[in-house]
């Protein structure tokens, strides 16, 4: 009998060994998971981000003179910078036609909102129909107004005459209904034609903001240096200077803090896995005083101290090896039914609310590397934690132990 195969036997017969595995699959079952979750909800957040601001983003002065068509040729002389677009943002309130919240803007029927001109080619509007421009409106938003395609609502906002706001009122036809999977963006942005949009705001240009998208290969800071460098060699007037902003800048603090939430919840739970291999300890040398005999028949029969103590380190991976496995079944496991799981833990409702976490679902994604480095840790802490009891073992008296049996 191999060595190999009495570790697998010692397995099989002592309930306290595959135990130690349960313990190190649940650790690896839960870090797998939270891993997938948080790298989804990060990678989600990421990508509603550079979806609405692109990867570097350009405010233009209100003030400025340039025109549009001199934007574009800056743009075009900068390199890295594969597609740049006008966008026009306003401020506005928005209701249902006919909402008495129209004629007294103190009640609850309106809605802040910001207004987001696009050129058409850039939007979906679907079918348009009549004379009322169109819109395109948030999922979460349209079902907090009651209102179904085709509805006309109402935008209240303000343009400047002459330095003064003067109130603007101006309806829409609801069109066509978009979502981005997160909460917060789809409830405060709604989508309008920019042309619509300068008619009421009278903002001259027609812009205030470019969205530019990088070239592959080419990282958002990359292209933001080089815009800012460009503009720079343009000598402009100080006050015309764009200011200009990274999708990472624009997600800010709470960007920020989910990252750092990230390398806390590794530590956090990184220690579990710590804690689930340090019972490994207890278990091999619990091992070590009741085997003594079939310790010192091996070493009757010639097997080395060095051989011993092997026999116990692999003993260990053994033990860890199928820890490993079943813990990375079950966060696979996980995973793919969290729906399931979540109902089970709520009792049928769910917890995790949209408009708490932003996203209308449970992102998940899997990150290789970190599964990779997971278990190469895992499997270290089990070899390093088997040292004890394995040398425990070598330093056994053959005698000594076959005497006392």
């Amino acid at each position: 009998m191999s060595l190999l195969s009495l570790a697998c036997c010692y397995f099989r017969q002592r309930i306290i060994l595959p135990m130690a595995s349960l313990g190190i699959a649940l650790g690896i079952g839960v870090l797998f998971t939270v891993f997938a979750v948080f790298n989804g909800f990060l990678q989600e957040m990421e990508s509603s981000i550079r979806n609405v601001s692109g990867d570097v983003n350009v405010e233009v002065p209100r003030e400025a003179p340039q025109t549009e068509e001199q934007y574009r040729e800056w743009f075009a002389q900068v390199d890295g910078v594969a597609k740049a677009m006008p966008q026009l943002q306003w401020f506005g309130l928005i209701g249902r036609r006919g909402s008495r919240a129209l004629d007294d803007p103190r009640t609850s029927d309106l809605s802040g909102i910001m207004l987001i001109g696009s050129d058409a080619s850039e939007l979906d509007f679907g079918e348009v129909e009549g004379e009322l421009p169109p819109m395109q409106v948030g999922a979460p938003l349209a079902k907090k107004l009651g209102l179904e395609v085709g509805d006309v609502v109402e935008i209240v906002t303000h343009r400047s005459s002459r330095g003064q706001p003067v109130p603007m009122r101006r309806s829409f036809r609801f069109t066509a209904e978009y979502t981005t999977g997160r909460f917060d963006q789809d409830l405060d942005r709604v989508f309008v034609r920019r042309s619509d949009l300068a008619e009421i705001s009278s903002t001259r240009p027609e812009f205030s903001h470019w969205i530019l998208h990088a070239d592959d290969g080419v990282g958002a800071e990359e292209l933001a240096v080089a815009v800012a460098e460009h503009f720079k060699n343009l000598k402009l007037n100080r006050f015309d200077q764009p200011n200009i902003h990274t999708w990472r800048s624009i997600g800010g603090n709470f960007l920020r803090a989910a990252e750092n939430q990230k390398g806390i919840l590794t530590v956090v739970f990184g220690f579990i896995v710590l804690v689930a291999a340090y019972q490994l300890i207890a278990t091999l040398l619990l091992t070590v005083a009741e085997k003594r005999h079939d310790i010192g028949i091996l070493a009757a029969l010639g097997a080395s101290p060095k051989r011993i103590s092997g026999f116990f380190v692999g003993l260990s991976l053994v033990i860890s090896s199928i820890g490993i496995c079943l813990g990375l079944l079950l966060g696979w496991w996980l995973i793919r039914n969290l729906s399931m799981v979540e109902s089970w833990l709520g009792g049928g409702e769910p917890i995790f609310l949209e408009e708490i976490y932003k996203f209308d679902h449970i992102p998940v994604a899997v990150d290789a590397t970190m599964v990779v480095l997971m278990i190469g840790v895992t499997l270290l802490t089990a070899t390093l934690f088997s040292l004890l009891p394995a040398w425990r073992a070598s330093r056994t008296r053959i005698v000594h132990t076959l005497r006392k049996r």
